[in-house]
């Protein structure tokens, strides 16, 4: 698995903060909006980034040596269940802030981490098929960040659809591609 499917895979997941801001969105000011779109960029980058940390270590202390001949399989299975998983999303409601919510450091949290959850995943993963962690890791910052912020900016008030719930069914689709393109080749 090289850069480019990384990215991918990174994009893909990132969907989610794509749904969740735009949900956001519908229920906040413009002023409001412009100011936690920011906010919630770092809450979620920053999630992301110590949830794929957090697999990486996990994978390198405990069981890098048990499964190190089995990493594209284990790839394959997690990267397949996250790609069934954006799919399932789509028919269900998404976390989303309203105006009130702006400062709820609490469910700002909880969101975050639920959300980056797949990150550890992918983490251990990487490792396993012994990806660098330092490339990753910026390139996982800088994506979170923009699909987080894009979500805020695509939504408004007077939006009446949810945008970003078929980029969540597309890319759940390009994960399964890229979960089958691990075995196959």
């Amino acid at each position: 698995m090289g850069l480019i499917a990384v990215i991918i895979i990174f994009i893909c997941l990132c969907s989610d903060h794509l749904v969740t801001a735009n949900m956001s969105a519908m229920n906040m000011e413009l002023k409001t909006k412009s100011v936690f779109s920011i906010k919630a960029g770092f809450y979620f980058a920053g999630f992301n980034a110590l949830f794929f940390t957090a697999g990486y270590l996990f994978s390198i202390v405990f069981f890098r040596p048990y499964f190190v001949n089995a990493n594209n399989w284990i790839a394959f299975a997690f990267i397949l269940l996250l790609g069934i998983k954006c799919m399932l999303e789509t028919i269900e409601k998404s976390p989303s802030f309203k105006e009130t919510e702006v400062d709820d450091g609490k469910k700002m949290v909880r969101v975050s981490a639920l959300a980056a959850a797949p990150f550890f995943l992918i983490g251990y993963a990487l490792e396993l098929m012994e990806k660098g962690w330092f490339p990753q890791i910026i390139f996982l910052l800088v994506i979170s960040f923009a699909m987080t912020v894009l979500g805020f900016h695509l939504g408004t008030k007077t939006s009446r659809t949810i945008r970003s719930k078929k980029t969540e069914l597309v890319a759940g689709l390009i994960l399964i591609v890229m979960a089958i393109r691990l075995i196959v080749v």
